[in-house]
């Protein structure tokens, strides 16, 4: 999934990230929705996962993971700019 994340996918996880850290607990929420929404949209359309495959504790495992290396991704490029 990581391969196909657009710019896009990633302002929104950004986002996420910084609602986060504001303790912006209605913008969170929200924007879990909008992540959720990504993953699952790039799940069924690019990775070739089945609907029936996203309630699967491998696929949630999976997600998790996704969003480990998004952020990991992420903060690399925003110290990267610190220098």
């Amino acid at each position: 999934m990581l391969d196909h994340t657009s710019a896009d996918d990633e302002t929104v996880f950004k986002n996420l990230i910084v609602a986060a850290l504001n303790d912006e607990s209605d913008s969170v929420k929200s924007h879990i929705v909008q992540v959720s929404s990504i993953m699952m949209n790039l799940a069924l359309t690019k990775c070739e996962v089945g609907m029936s495959m996203l309630a699967d504790p491998q696929f949630q495992a999976a997600a998790k993971i996704y969003g480990q290396h998004l952020g990991e991704k992420l903060m690399k490029k925003a110290f990267d700019k610190l220098n």
